[in-house]
């Protein structure tokens, strides 16, 4: 590891139901958080990355490959931990940036009502921008370059969900992320009209760069009720890059976790069923695949 300078329906359901580049000093974290309901807890190694004038504390594990992994719009809940622990345990070094926090301390509490809050205050991300990205993405090609430059490989996994899903695709403008897979997108928030429906919460350099790098495929995984990430939006990621590029996985409702939000949306985390058989374990293990076949060459 490199010394760095320190320094859930969407919105998930539609705003009408809302309520120096490189630069990184590690620490040990001792957090303080007891275990979760699953038996995971935040990774014990963090740092503090900076970019430009956006800094995050950044938890870290496993050997191999890396892979970005970014939380959904809730936080760091259990599920995500359980997620990052099972992407170690299939041999990637795991970089999940908190990015609701600037300092080293313990991860920011999960809170829909809360984060919505941060997020629509903050600079860094725009939640209802249509065709134009969030400034949080361009400190996260730093920070994916970094990772490349840590871990080696032929390049870097990103993994985004909800909220930061559409951030995984803007990764491959300028960066080393070869395998993008975008878990529900929801960007932009707010399902009231056709366009913003089918918006992908990108720059025209980031869908040029995008549809150009014939060489990497995208993946992408939805329930079909999904109200806040809808067909439309897969639609216009499949006409962007054409179909031999887009490996599109689109759960039945039935499939989600009854336990887990009231309408079905994370697939890879509170609405997956953690059982043998499962539709959302295997959609689970297909990520996998398609990360272990790029990035483990």
């Amino acid at each position: 590891m490199s010394a760095f300078d320190p320094t859930r329906r969407e919105v998930l359901v539609s705003s009408t139901a809302i309520l120096s580049a490189g630069s990184a000093s590690t620490a040990q974290a001792d957090v303080s958080m007891a275990k979760d309901q699953n038996g995971y807890t935040p990774f014990e190694t963090r740092e503090l990355f900076r970019s430009e004038d956006i800094q995050h504390p950044v938890y870290i594990a496993g050997e191999g490959p890396g892979v970005l992994l970014m939380h959904e719009l809730p936080g760091m809940v259990p599920e995500f931990w359980r997620l990052a622990y099972w992407l170690v345990d299939a041999g990637f070094t795991v970089y999940a940036p908190d990015l609701y926090k600037e300092e080293l301390k313990g991860p920011t509490k999960p809170s829909l009502s809360g984060n919505l809050a941060r997020a629509c205050i903050s600079r860094e991300i725009h939640l209802f921008a249509q065709n134009d990205s969030s400034p949080i993405t361009q400190w996260l090609r730093q920070l994916a370059a970094h990772i490349h430059e840590q871990c080696g490989g032929p390049g870097v996994g990103a993994i985004g969900m909800c909220m930061t899903g559409n951030f995984a695709l803007s990764l491959v403008l300028e960066a080393p992320v070869i395998a993008p897979i975008a878990s529900q997108p929801a960007m932009p928030i707010g399902l009231l009209t056709r366009r913003s429906r089918a918006a992908l919460h990108m720059s025209d350099a980031e869908k040029s760069a995008l549809k150009d790098a014939k060489d990497i495929d995208v993946m992408a995984l939805r329930f079909k009720g999904d109200p806040s990430c809808t067909k439309a939006r897969f639609d216009a990621i499949e006409t962007l890059i054409g179909k031999g590029r887009f490996n599109r996985i689109e759960l039945d409702d039935r499939h989600q976790n009854p336990d887990g939000n009231p309408f079905p949306h994370a697939v890879l985390t509170r609405d997956l069923i953690d059982e043998e058989g499962s539709a959302t374990l295997a959609a689970r293990d297909e990520v996998f695949s398609f990360l272990k076949s790029r990035l483990m060459t």
